[in-house]
Order: structure tokens, then C-alpha cells, then sequence
């Protein structure tokens, strides 16, 4: 372990003076620490000098087409009116279960990748799920009749 270089240190037992330190260890002289005076504290006013966000509509950046920003561009999720409209048509046709084998399909892509903006992303998923849901149970239900599961 290296140890300091000699010279003038904090005391290790009065922090208001200085002591020797011969390089091995404390000396016996001391000398008064000069401190520096301190400015005085002034006290600090802070006074807010209006809104700390701005109220100006962005241009050119990613939130100016978003739905939360005023963007007036709302898309509905075509998928999901596809698995809407395959689920539908699955109720009433499915022969070999071809519609819903789409509409699982088109359930599963509004589900992962729905493709809405805004409310309708949340509206989109919601009835993706739904015509998921309708598209499996009657899909299970041509499986049972062709294979006699249950």
C-alpha cells in the first residue's frame, strides 16, 4: 500500500487545524486551517414565467399524426371486419370449415397486427378476438362432425 507524500493534512482528531504528515506518520505540529469566507446566502425568489408546455400543434414529428394529437387520419382494422364477416358466414355455412379456418386467420392477424390508429386499435382488437372465439367454436364443431371426436 502507498501512502500519501508528506505535507500538511487535515487533522485527524480537531478538523479545524492542519497536521504534519512526515510520509510514515503524524507529526506533532498543527497549524490553525484557513478557512474561506463564504458569501453570504441571499434568499432566491423564483417566480414562473408561464406554462412549462406548449400549446402549439407539432409539425413534422411523430406525434402529429397520432389520434392523441388532434389527427383527424383514424383507420379501422380490416381484418377485423374480415374475421367478423368469416365468423358470420361460419354460423350459418361451413360445410368443410373453410370459413372458419379465415376466420381464425383473420382473428389471429386483427389480434397481433390490427393495423387501426387511436380507439379504433382497441375497438379493432376487441372484435378480432370476438370473431376468433366464434371462428374456433365452429370450427371445432365441423371437426366433430367429419371426425366424430366427441
Amino acid at each position: 500500500m502507498t501512502l500519501p507524500a508528506a505535507g500538511w493534512f487535515p487533522d485527524p482528531q480537531d478538523t479545524a487545524r492542519l497536521r504534519w504528515w512526515d510520509g510514515r506518520t503524524w507529526g506533532e505540529s498543527t497549524r490553525v486551517l484557513e478557512r474561506e469566507a463564504q458569501a453570504p446566502v441571499l434568499p432566491v425568489l423564483a417566480v414562473s414565467s408561464g406554462p412549462a408546455f406548449s400549446v402549439e400543434t407539432p409539425t413534422g414529428s411523430a406525434e402529429a399524426g397520432s389520434w392523441a394529437y388532434g389527427s383527424t387520419d383514424r383507420r379501422f382494422c380490416v381484418f377485423a371486419v374480415l374475421a367478423v364477416l368469416f365468423a358470420v358466414v361460419s354460423l350459418v355455412v361451413n360445410p368443410w370449415g373453410a370459413c372458419s379456418l379465415l376466420g381464425v386467420v383473420a382473428g389471429v392477424v386483427a389480434l397481433l397486427r390490427p393495423g387501426a390508429t387511436g380507439a379504433w386499435r382497441v375497438v379493432g382488437q376487441s372484435v378480432g378476438a370476438s370473431a376468433l372465439v366464434v371462428a374456433v367454436a365452429t370450427g371445432v364443431v365441423v371437426l366433430d362432425q367429419h371426425l366424430h371426436l366427441f
